[in-house]
């Protein structure tokens, strides 16, 4: 009677110590897992964290790029309007000398009709049309340097942009000049037109004429 008691006992010890061994041996894979899982939670927070800075920063980048262009456009119109400022200012100036050379030539016609000598006055006039044209020529060249794209101060072509300018000045004050100076001549066969002046050289051209002449008398 006590041999089956004793074995059920024995048994249940048995049993019972499986079940313990199996716990234990389990529970330190339950805790590897978990730190798998934290760990791996991590690196997806970690990756997701990376990725959404990546994101930020590709749409400040296109953002910026975005305001640059615009930038430059409006950088760029300013600057196609200067330059047309620049060239329509020469334009009319010259063209307001050519003006003055019509007037000029319809008033020599008029004094002509009235026998008055204009020899003189047809001198300056031919300078004068000769350092217009010389104007003119000084423009198309400015003209040409105004037609070149011109690099924005924004842009990596620092020194191309900066050759470029100083080149538009430079031709520029020499258009200026040379125009200055073709309006002086203009300005001179001008008042060589006015009525005392032309009197004047008449006056003393015929004085000159008889002097000759009276000259020649008593000599023969």
């Amino acid at each position: 009677m006590k041999k089956y008691l004793v074995f059920p006992i024995v048994l249940t010890v048995l049993l019972s110590g499986v079940a313990s061994a199996e716990v234990s041996s389990s529970g330190p894979s339950r805790i590897n897992d978990v730190k798998q899982k934290i760990t791996d939670i991590k690196q997806q927070a970690n990756q997701e964290k990376e990725n959404i800075k990546a994101r930020v920063a590709s749409t400040t980048a296109n953002i910026m790029q975005e305001f640059k262009s615009a930038a430059e456009i409006r950088i760029g119109k300013k600057l196609d309007q200067q330059k047309t400022k620049v060239s329509d200012t020469f334009e009319k100036a010259i063209q307001n000398l050519k003006d003055l050379v019509s007037r000029a030539e319809s008033r020599m016609a008029k004094m002509e009709a009235s026998n008055i000598n204009t020899s003189a006055q047809k001198i300056l006039l031919q300078t004068a049309n000769t350092k217009i044209s010389l104007a003119e020529t000084e423009l198309a060249n400015l003209e040409n340097l105004l037609a070149q794209n011109i690099p924005t101060a924004t842009s990596t072509k620092i020194s191309e942009r900066k050759i470029l300018l100083q080149s538009i000045k430079a031709q520029s004050d020499k258009t200026k000049n040379t125009i200055k100076v073709a309006h002086q001549s203009i300005v001179d066969v001008i008042n060589s037109l006015k009525p005392g002046q032309s009197k004047e050289k008449n006056s003393t051209s015929t004085q000159n004429e008889v002097s000759t002449s009276t000259g020649s008398t008593t000599n023969n």
